[in-house]
């Protein structure tokens, strides 16, 4: 049978991987940290205990202390996608257990108007001698072609046509706004990525 856990279970289970040392943990340090970080009572972090000991996921060592069995497997599910993921290529984050996909995406955003970037970008692009859409990838070109022959188009929109995630379509967007080949415009309630020169 399949062990998969939930994200109270996680939270434990993070929880008992901070407390343990060699000799194994003690529960009441467990109840502690989870009281703390993620608001469970005692009666909940003993069940999640008891539970994760019913599946060998936490065992009693020879000298009667629990310890974690770092060779039980288990799942979790990512909340973001709803992907299943082995307990070992899980990433924590706020006691929940998500892939990496998803932990990349959310914290891989690149800055659309960052004055920086822009400077830095122009710098690099003319030392090399690239103009237009020399140097991009082919789909930063597709996405610029298509944004030309569109007029503007909201990155709802690219995304759905592309297939990306919003956050996908926006970091490439913004390398396009870093170029100065694309800006963002204001129509009515909705932001339009439209060509820089319009």
């Amino acid at each position: 049978m399949k062990l998969v856990l939930d994200k109270d279970e996680v939270g434990v289970l993070e929880c008992i991987k901070e407390v343990q040392i060699d000799c194994g943990f003690h529960i009441r340090d467990v109840i502690k940290k989870a009281k703390a970080e993620y608001g469970l009572s005692r009666t909940t972090v003993y069940e999640i205990v008891g539970y994760l000991e019913f599946h060998g996921l936490v065992s009693t060592n020879k000298a009667g202390n629990r310890e974690l069995d770092k060779n039980a497997s288990y799942f979790v599910i990512c909340p973001e996608c709803g992907k299943e993921i082995p307990g070992d290529e899980y990433v924590s984050e706020n006691g929940r257990g998500i892939c990496e996909d998803c932990y990349l995406e959310a914290h891989h955003k690149i800055k659309f108007a960052d004055p920086m970037a822009v400077r830095s970008k122009k710098l690099f692009r003319k030392q090399r001698g690239l103009e237009g859409t020399e140097g991009l990838t082919d789909l930063q070109k597709d996405l610029y072609d298509f944004i030309l022959t569109e007029g503007g188009a909201t990155p709802e929109k690219i995304s759905k046509l592309f297939g990306f995630t919003l956050q996908e379509t926006r970091n490439q967007l913004a390398l396009l706004r870093h170029c100065e080949l694309i800006k963002g415009r204001k129509m009515g309630d909705e932001i339009y990525m439209v060509p820089f020169d319009s």
